[in-house]
């Protein structure tokens, strides 16, 4: 009886599974709005949507890499409602960190932020932090107009949503 449980818990997570390669693997873009409708009904969590794509974010192929967080980015933008403050914390500092990643991903990347700026839960001081960490790492002006335009949307997320005393127009944490 118990095995049979622990097949019933774990069907989910293979179905999730299956979704993840199928977006990562192909090109095709419809596991990302399945993935998104399944983490808004509850099904899975952000977290195990990461779990799954364990393998393809730490990847040395840098296309397979864009895939995986192109994924997470698009259920970000869906859910990102859904998140509490200690998941925000960690995604900022994941996507943060890939921001020195290959140029590829980067794209993938700036959407991602583009969904955490719009986090209610987002903590005093983030805002900067992630502004401080693209200026840092990206050539803005460098990139294609689609990708300068998620940046703008990024710091105008912010304005709207950030207030005074969180550091943000202090322009310190």
């Amino acid at each position: 009886m118990a095995a049979a449980a622990d097949l019933e818990a774990a069907a989910p997570t293979g179905a999730l599974w299956g979704l993840v390669q199928d977006f990562v693997m192909g090109q095709q873009e419809g596991p990302a709005d399945q993935v998104a409708a399944d983490v808004k009904s509850g099904s899975y969590t952000v977290l195990q949507v990461v779990e799954a794509l364990g393998s393809s974010l730490e990847n040395p192929e840098p296309r397979t890499r864009e895939r995986g967080i192109q994924l997470l980015s698009q259920v970000l933008l869906q859910c990102h409602s859904l998140l509490l403050e200690k998941e925000v914390v960690h995604l900022v500092l994941f996507y943060e960190n890939r921001l020195k990643d290959h140029h590829l991903v980067i794209p993938a990347v700036l959407r991602g932020l583009r969904a955490l700026s719009l986090c209610v839960t987002l903590p005093p001081g983030l805002a900067v932090s992630v502004l401080k960490a693209i200026f840092q790492e990206v050539h803005v002006q460098s990139l294609p107009q689609v990708d300068r335009h998620t940046v703008y949307s990024i710091i105008t997320n912010f304005m709207r949503t950030r207030e005074e005393g969180d550091g943000w127009r202090k322009g310190s944490p």
